[in-house]
Order: C-alpha cells, then structure tokens, then sequence
C-alpha cells in the first residue's frame, strides 16, 4: 500500500471522513479519559517541567507573539520542497491574482477589453471596468507577495503569519500569557501547516487577522486609553470592512455598542479620551472609508455601489440571505456560466422555500463550521460559551460569536469555513475558556481535570500530524475521481509550455457539456493585450473570427477539454502549425533529457 492511500485511510477516519465528526468526538472523548486515568496513575513529572517553562516564555509578551508569527512562518517554509506553492484552483483565486497583478502594476482597475465577451468568467467584472468582484483587502497581501518575492502566494504565507501572531496579541488581552500562548500555537499548528488558509488564494487568514486585532484592541482600550490600541482597533474594523464585510460587521457589532457604552460612562467627549481615543480612531477610519468609496467609484462609477454588488446584478441568480427573492436568470453569453451559476446557487435557493429545505442547509452550514473550526472540542465548547454569557468581562466575546453564527446560517450562498474565519480568534479565546474551566476540577482533591486538560492537548498534537502528512505526501490534493482538480493542473502545464515558445498566443477553449465549471480557465492578466498567453472562450466560428483578427499578430490555438490528452492544436490551419511542431519537438526532448 502506498504511503499516501495509508494517510488518506487514516485521514478518513480521523477528520472529516466517512465516520460522522460526532462519533469520531465521542472517541476522541474516550481517548482523552483513557489517557487522564493513565497520567493519574503515573504522575509523569515531565508535564510539570514542560509546563514550566511554557510560562517563562509566554510571560514576555511581546516575545511570545513574534515567536507565534514566525515559528508558523518558518514551518512553512520548510515544507516546501515536499508540500510546494499552490496552483490556483477555484474561480475565486484567480480573481484575487487578477486584482492583486492590478494592483501591482499601479491601478486600482483596468478598461474593459473590447472583445470581452470572448474573456468573460467567473467573480470577475468585465464591464463597466475589468476587475476582480471582490473587496480589496486579500488582494493587497498577494500584491505584496508579488511585490517582494515575485509570487502571490508569499503574501499568503505572510497573512497566516500575522493571524497566528495577532491571535495570541488577543488572546493576551482576555487570559493569562501561558493560555495566550496555547492558542497561538494551537493556530499554527492547524491553520498554517495544511488546510486552504495556506495552501489557497481564498483569503482566509485575512478577516482573522482583522477580527483579531479589533477583539485585542478592545480590553487594551479599557485599561488604557492610548491612541495606539485606538489605531490598532480602527485597522482591525478596516480590514474586516475590506475582506469580509457582512461577517465583520456581525464580529463588530458587540465590541462597538460596548465601545460606546464605555465611552458614554467615561464621559469622553470631556476629557482627554477623546483626543487619545476618538480622534485616533476616527482618522483612520475616515481615510478608510474615503479609499473604500475612492475604489468603489473606479470600479464601478458609483461611490456606494461595491464590485461585488455589480458582479451580483450581472451574474448571480441568488441573492445573498434566504428570505430574499431570486434575481431573474441574466442572459449568459456562454453556456458554461449558465449551467455553474445554475447548478451551484439555484438550489440551495429552492431548498430555502420549504421547511424541510431550511432544516436540511441549516445542517450543512453547522456541520461545515463545526468540522473546520471545533471539532473534536465541542463538548468543552458548549458549556464554555454558556459561562462566558454570564461573565460581565467576558462576555462580550460570546455575544460577538453567536451574532456571526446566526449571521452565516441566513446566508444563501453554500457554505465555506472561511466565511466564519472573522470569527477565529473568538471560536481559540471559548475553547481555551473551557480548558482552563475544565483545569480546576479537582473531584476528591484529585487533580483530574490538569490531567485532562494535558491529555486534549496531547491528542490534538498527534491528531494535527494525520492531516499534515496528508498535506506532505500528497500537496496537490489528487485523487480517485477529483478530475476537475487534475484538470487545473493541465492548464498550468499549458501555460507553462506556450510561455517557452517565441512569439505570443491566443488559446481558445471549448469545454464540454458535462463540465459543471467550478474549475475553469479563462483567466486572464490585468493588461490582455499585452499578455504572452491569452485564453479565451470559444464562442462559435462567427465569433472567433474577431479574435483572429483582433489578434492577427499572434499564434491562434485550439484545445477541446473533450480530449482527454488536452492537446494543442492550431486554429483553422493558422500559421501556429510550425510553432506547434516545434513544441512537439522541445517537449520530447525535454523528456529525453
């Protein structure tokens, strides 16, 4: 058996796998006593000594948060030769890296193309200018990827870093450092080793990054009012307001009417809390909300009308929460997109009319959110969050939680756990509650609960090695039946191949039938024109003429995703047949090599 099937067995019975998350939980439970009775038996006294020297490190602060950041950093990092840079996949990613290659090249959106119906595709506007649908702020980090390292993803890479680091910034605000620091390890280990935080282009580290320093903005302010916690806490609202708007908001609400609150008690609009805190604060936000509408009306002409809110009215069918109507379908140009669109939202939004329907996408979204984010801690979830409601000083956190999950289950779109990822930094701060909670448990003066504290920790250590050997020993996510996945990798090889042939090109693709488009390939750099590969769709002879001879001075290309060898072929006998046979050429003595 190979090493990778053995993992994946292994993965499908450790996470989410074909055994339901709440029978492996139950388990899970079972190991943890089983392991507590063991270590109350024994008493190792390596746990007092680890444990230790766990405090004297996460007693400077400041230390601990650089040491979070970049520990996640450099694991990454070190997995490279074995787990190497993502290609992109999905619809989404590639709109990120159409936006943050704009940004780069100095513009804050592009004109449209005059044959954009030929490059028309998915979370993109092509019209009335061309950019990504999305709001900025993940863009921004894969423009400094670009920008520094030449590639995206670096900026990726860097936005986990941050997260990890800003989550153990919160949490010092709200805990004690050594619990702090548990949580900021506990991020690095899950969500910078493996997972599509840091192996996509989605974005996910990125509204935690906000929602973390906005919730360890807040308890700072209460003790003190300087202007560097009040920057701090207006850049974390920025980067949710530019990220993940509706879900920030939802993370905001509590924290901002507590905000007020205290400043209402403090009497600030007297003393000096509002030149150290409102003043502060206020700046930021105001040149924030000037860029936002800056970028809002060069994208679409209008200050108040979002790339995202255009991409809606011109694309989708489904509007975003349950209770609304559905648009009318739009009269798609290509039929790829009329069957995606149809298929991918349309029916979430007939399950929505009925109650039965209601019931059965409310459990999707719980089940896709308690995979991610809790699993195996629900049981010390639950009763954790219950006590944070009743506690004045924390309570706060729960309330802001429970906002976001009532917020995602109105949500129409399919679920995906990087919706929640606002969230994270509260989802670590309830189930740390719960284990310090659990801690103090001392039936019969025994020290039961330290025993089962430190068998959990123990557990999710060996668990997080199941998934990380996944990630080491298959990267790309191949497998039996994921041929949309293996398909992305073609257009990569593709890509790869015409840019080492002289001269530049046009490919026009023709998808099948059956292709259901959550895959596609007709992406495109900010400036088409003078791009060395254009993809384009095929639109019938008629209309692949006006690429023709829009793009007379290039080599034309053909390819049928029907064939299963994707091979390139020249368009209609154009003059790319010797270019072809050179590239027949070059490819097998590539291979003789």
């Amino acid at each position: 058996m190979y090493l990778d099937e053995f993992i994946g067995m292994a993965w499908n019975v450790a996470f989410w796998g074909t055994v339901p998350p709440l029978v492996l939980e139950f388990a899970f439970w079972l190991a943890v006593l089983g392991i507590s009775a063991v270590l109350l038996a024994l008493r190792p006294r390596f746990f007092e000594l680890a444990e230790c020297a766990w405090d004297r490190v996460s007693r400077r602060r400041m230390l601990s948060v650089v040491l979070v950041g970049m520990t996640a950093l450099v694991l990454r990092a070190a997995m490279l030769p074995l787990s190497p840079i993502p290609e992109p996949i999905l619809h989404d990613e590639y709109s990120f890296i159409l936006q943050a290659q704009t940004f780069v090249a100095g513009h804050v959106t592009n004109p449209p193309h005059p044959l954009w119906e030929h490059f028309e595709t998915f979370h993109v506007n092509m019209v009335p200018t061309y950019q990504a649908m999305y709001p900025p702020a993940q863009a921004l980090l894969l423009a400094l990827g670009l920008l520094t390292f030449g590639h995206p993803w670096w900026g990726v890479w860097l936005s986990v870093g941050l997260m990890c680091a800003a989550v153990t910034w919160m949490l010092q605000g709200w805990m004690p450092p050594r619990w702090a620091l548990l949580g900021g390890a506990f991020c690095v280990l899950r969500f910078s080793l493996f997972g599509y935080f840091i192996n996509s282009y989605f974005g996910g580290a990125v509204p935690a990054l906000g929602g973390a320093l906005l919730m360890g903005a807040l308890p700072r302010l209460w003790k003190k009012p300087a202007a560097g916690n009040a920057v701090v806490l207006a850049l974390g609202l920025a980067i949710l307001a530019n990220s993940r708007p509706y879900e920030g908001f939802l993370v905001s609400l509590a924290p901002l009417v507590w905000m007020a609150a205290w400043l209402l008690r403090k009497r600030a609009w007297r003393g000096r809390i509002f030149g150290s805190v409102v003043i502060p604060a206020a700046a930021v936000l105001v040149v924030c909300g000037a860029s936002m509408l800056y970028y809002n009306w060069r994208g679409t002409g209008n200050p108040l009308e979002m790339p995202y809110v255009s991409n809606l009215h011109q694309y989708h069918i489904v509007k975003p929460f349950l209770w609304q109507a559905s648009y009318p379908i739009p009269n798609y140009r290509h039929p790829l997109m009329r069957r995606f669109y149809i298929a991918q939202e349309y029916p979430g939004h007939l399950l929505s009319r009925s109650r039965w329907g209601l019931e059965e996408l409310a459990e999707t979204r719980c089940r896709t959110y308690y995979d991610f984010y809790l699993w195996p801690l629900l049981l010390l979830f639950a009763p954790s969050l219950w006590i944070m409601l009743k506690s004045r000083r924390v309570r706060v956190l729960a309330i802001a939680l429970l906002l976001v999950m009532a917020g995602l289950l109105v949500e129409a779109w399919p679920p995906q756990p990087h919706y929640a990822s606002p969230a994270l930094c509260l989802i670590v701060a309830l189930a740390l509650y719960g284990l310090r909670l659990l801690r103090t448990w001392r039936p019969l003066r025994m020290p039961a609960g330290v025993m089962i504290s430190r068998a959990i920790v123990l557990l999710m250590l060996l668990w997080i090695a199941l998934p990380t050997a996944r990630a080491l020993v298959n990267p790309f996510g191949l497998r039996t039946g994921n041929a949309e996945r293996a398909l992305q990798f073609e257009r990569a090889r593709l890509q790869a191949q015409l840019e080492r042939l002289p001269g530049e090109h046009v490919v026009i693709v023709h998808s099948p039938t059956s292709y259901g488009g959550a895959q596609d390939w007709i992406y495109n750099e900010p400036d088409i024109d003078h791009a060395k590969v254009i993809w384009a769709r095929d639109m019938g002879e008629d209309k692949n003429q006006e690429l023709v001879g829009y793009f007379h001075n290039r080599n034309i290309w053909y390819i049928d995703q029907n064939d299963g060898l994707m091979r390139l072929q020249a368009y209609h006998g154009h003059r790319s047949e010797e270019t072809l046979a050179a590239s027949r050429v070059t490819t097998h003595q590539g291979h003789t090599n």
